[in-house]
């Protein structure tokens, strides 16, 4: 099952094609929070006993050097 997130403020749910997944309103911000502004990295749900009891973040930076400064 493919799920779509929006994360959009105005949003109270995430769907999923053919059926309603109702979260509650914290998750949802926590969820939205954790994805606002990261580029490179993972965002993953954690869920014990069918509920999320834990969100992590793992962001990635990339340091970008010239060319002509490389160590070797």
């Amino acid at each position: 099952m493919t799920l779509r997130a929006s994360i959009h403020d105005d949003d109270s749910r995430l769907e999923t094609p053919g059926d309603e997944l109702d979260l509650p309103p914290a998750i949802l911000q926590a969820l939205r929070d954790a994805l606002r502004g990261i580029r490179f990295g993972a965002v993953e749900l954690v869920i014990h006993d069918g509920r999320i009891v834990q969100l992590e973040r793992r962001e990635k930076v990339r340091l970008e050097t010239e060319v002509g400064h490389r160590r070797r």
